[in-house]
């Protein structure tokens, strides 16, 4: 099936975000949709699979011209789409999910029950072997989520799969075995069209690649081959030249008081029932360098930031240790949680959170933008405020419209601003740089190098590639156990 669109225009109130926009995707081939946050990708995503109404243009299929009022109108005409931020149900298991979101596949047709759970089997067994149909959504990371929302696309035999930013919360090798399977599929005919950032996806694993730029069609390429680069900065060299030559800050005291101030978590014991546990993990953020804590969702990641951020529910045990020029803290987690508020007010390290999940964590699709930003402020909105820190993320959008009609990377880009414009002593990010094209990436990095060059305690929490070369210690989490330590 051949899908496009012509002249698509999208506005919203201060802002166009698609203008006159015309791109074509044939079938049985992989099309990369690559731009900037902000460029308009999500939002062709959601005009083509019904998600959002569009103000001028037409969608064409083979060459007809249809229009989708809902995304059941889309999967009907065989086009369904996985988000960047599924929404799932947090409170019923993988399964359950996959058989709410895969009840009709193309043509309408009503799927049966037991042909669900033996497509949703083979698709588990070949896609995400390690996914627990079991387990509740809200004890899941992002890559399950992911699979769970992409098996239910799979079980809707769809002619046109739409892809947003599928490799976000994937590591390379998931990341080689998604565009192995994806290739299979365009094959056997199959439309794939995949939203991404990424230069190297899409010169790697792409058949034609059509580059955004300000909700226009800047470059098209009909073959990977001669696609030499744009002006979007490869991800590979992100964080190239965000700090010394020798990789970083060395400092192992603060620049403003001459003593050392660090973070400490020892003996950290946590077995959720429903997510990965993690055994007897202790580790030290120091002053003055980034410590980085790499691993992957299934190796304890997400349990260990649920700890780390003051947001774990299952009963911790381990002692947190907190030492400043104005006080000692220590605080038996076994007996006492640790709590957002503690560490944000109580511990004197204003300390910044940048949690994973942006989208319900560090935010609400139903906040305003006003509202998102002046969080830290009793929830009362300074627009003079609010208007700055917008300038400052470099993102187009106003005080009174919504968090939802923000893209992924903007969304973050605004929640990185906000905590870091309060001056923090303390920073806790989680996966960074998730979500951000090239140079917001890059600007993440040198930002996060230089508060720790000022002194700041920096700790990221990675599944991805932030660079190592920059942080002053290295720690791996593995099977829910910690290695490494300071170079």
């Amino acid at each position: 099936m051949d899908i496009a669109l012509s002249h698509v225009s999208k506005r919203y109130l201060h802002k166009v975000v698609l203008e006159n926009l015309s791109v074509a995707f044939k079938g049985g081939m992989i099309h990369a949709l690559l731009g900037e946050n902000g460029a308009g990708k999500s939002t062709t995503a959601a005009i083509l699979s019904g998600g959002l109404q569009y103000d001028e243009g037409s969608i064409l299929i083979n060459g007809n011209v249809v229009h989708f009022e809902t995304p059941r109108d889309a999967v009907r005409a065989g086009i369904v789409c996985v988000q960047q931020r599924p929404l799932l149900a947090g409170s019923i298991s993988v399964i359950e999910n996959i058989l709410l979101g895969s009840e009709y596949s193309q043509a309408g047709k009503k799927l049966k029950r037991r042909e669900i759970l033996q497509e949703a089997e083979k698709y588990r067994q070949k896609w995400a072997p390690q996914l627990d149909f079991r387990a509740r959504v809200a004890g899941t990371g992002g890559d399950e989520r992911f699979y769970t929302s992409l098996i239910a696309a799979l079980i809707c035999r769809p002619s046109v799969l739409i892809l947003d930013e599928p490799s976000a919360l994937l590591d390379w090798e998931q990341r080689r075995a998604l565009y192995a399977n994806i290739r299979e599929l365009a094959c056997d005919g199959m439309n794939i069209i995949v939203i991404t950032h990424i230069m190297q996806e899409a010169e790697l694993y792409t058949d034609t690649i059509t580059v955004l730029r300000k909700g226009k069609a800047a470059e098209q390429y009909d073959h990977n081959s001669i696609f030499t680069g744009t002006n979007l900065s490869p991800e590979k060299e992100t964080g190239k030249d965000a700090g010394s030559e020798k990789g970083g800050c060395n400092k192992t005291y603060c620049s403003q008081c001459g003593r050392k101030c660090a973070v400490s978590f020892s003996g950290i014991t946590v077995r959720p029932k429903k997510r990965p546990a993690v055994y007897d993990v202790s580790f030290t953020a120091e002053c003055g360098i980034i410590t980085l804590i790499k691993g992957l969702q299934e190796s304890g990641l997400g349990t260990l930031e649920n700890v780390v951020t003051g947001m774990e529910t299952a009963r911790a045990e381990g002692t947190l240790t907190i030492k400043t020029p104005a006080a000692h803290f220590e605080r038996n987690l076994k007996f006492k949680k640790l709590t957002p508020y503690f560490l944000r007010y109580k511990t004197g390290l204003r300390t910044a959170i940048i949690p994973s999940d942006r989208t319900f964590r560090a935010s609400h699709p139903d906040l305003s933008i006003g509202q998102l930003l002046c969080a830290m402020h009793n929830g009362m909105v300074n627009k003079d405020y609010s208007d700055s820190l917008i300038k400052k993320a470099g993102v187009t959008i106003q005080n009174e419209e919504k968090a939802s009609a923000l893209s992924g990377g903007m969304l973050q880009r605004l929640i990185q601003v906000r905590e870091l414009d309060t001056d923090p002593l303390y920073i806790i990010a989680c996966e960074p740089l998730q979500g951000l094209d090239a140079q917001s990436s890059e600007r993440t990095v040198k930002q996060l190098v230089s508060f720790a060059e000022k002194g700041c305690i920096v700790l990221v929490l990675s599944s991805s590639d932030f660079p190592d070369e920059l942080c002053g210690s290295v720690y791996k989490l593995t099977g829910g156990t910690i290695t490494g330590g300071r170079k």
